[in-house]
């Protein structure tokens, strides 16, 4: 399921206005949860977290403001009944992403960085450093550091950020589980760190984003 969970290259494809390899991401990712169930809820859970990663991706890493253009998403999410029309309508919030105005400069296409992407998501849930991912990608700091920001836009350390609190939203969205094993669940060394660093890049606490999803 972490493949699931792992919006990253979408959101990358997404901001480099390639609506056709977007597409092909996404479809591979429902294809995936087709395989694994028939439950409309999970469909539009997946929607739910492509829409949140990409917008808040794309608002991280520019001067975007596209709140609006989420909220229209979710509403649409919501509203959809069946499984037809919840794969056409993540075509269509993909492209939604793709046409909104953005000026920054296409992101270049890094196997050192997909690798140190690959990584990091597959490893969110434990302690992740600059050091440590640098070295198993076998190159300094330094330029990891560079490359990173070059890249993605994102400082190493923000973009550990955004990934854990998408990874907490789905926890706070698909269990019961407690605000401190969610904190250790994403990542985080504390559940203090977990709510601070969530109201800091969502605008509401843990507990506030639970109860509107209610």
């Amino acid at each position: 399921m972490k493949t699931l969970l792992n919006h990253t290259e979408l959101a990358l494809t997404i901001k480099n206005n390639n609506f056709e390899n977007a597409c092909t991401l996404y479809k591979n990712k429902m294809n995936v949860l087709l395989s694994l169930s028939s439950n409309l809820k999970e469909y539009k859970k997946l929607l739910y977290s492509i829409n949140s990663f990409v917008y808040t991706y794309l608002c991280t890493s520019s001067s975007l403001i596209l709140e609006d253009l989420c909220n229209e998403n979710l509403k649409l999410i919501e509203t959809c009944n069946s499984k037809e029309a919840l794969i056409i309508l993540g075509e269509e919030i993909i492209k939604s992403y793709i046409n909104a105005p953005y000026y920054d400069k296409e992101l270049p296409e890094n196997e050192i960085i997909k690798n140190a992407l690959t990584y990091i998501h597959l490893n969110i849930e434990k302690k992740i450093t600059l050091d440590k991912v640098a070295a198993h990608i076998h190159i300094s700091s330094n330029y990891l550091c560079y490359l990173f920001k070059q890249s993605t836009g994102f400082k190493f350390c923000e973009y550990i950020n955004v990934c854990r609190i998408n990874v907490a939203k789905e926890f706070l969205v698909n269990t019961s589980n407690t605000l401190d094993i969610i904190s250790s669940q994403s990542g985080f060394n504390s559940q203090s760190h977990f709510s601070t660093t969530f109201k800091k890049y969502v605008g509401v606490s843990p507990n506030e984003y639970k109860k509107g999803l209610l």
